[in-house]
């Protein structure tokens, strides 16, 4: 585990209102690596009462996020796609994991 990652990671926590506002919380950071995780609340749910895609997505790209930026260096996305395998519900802790390869 990378104490530099965690240090940038945290850093960029700090000014992440997106991720604050979603309750997404940092579980693992190494460098080029990052575990994320967000429970499901009522104000995510869309019209069928599972979790908004856009919420899930957010999720995603959260992980991506820290994990591209690891390292110290600014990353951002230029395009990205998502597979939905299956819902998530209110209540539901999701967990999203990315790697940098």
């Amino acid at each position: 585990m990378s104490h530099k990652a965690w240090q940038n990671a945290h850093a960029m926590y700090e000014n992440d209102a997106c991720a604050k506002a979603l309750g997404i919380d940092i579980i693992s950071m190494d460098e080029g690596f990052a575990v994320v995780t967000m429970t499901v609340t009522a104000q995510m749910l869309n019209g069928h009462q599972s979790c908004h895609g856009g919420q899930l997505f957010s999720l995603a790209d959260t992980a991506f996020a820290y994990a591209c930026n690891s390292q110290g260096l600014a990353a951002v996305a230029s395009a990205c796609t998502i597979d939905f395998l299956r819902p998530g519900f209110a209540g539901d802790t999701l967990t999203a994991t990315a790697q940098v390869r």
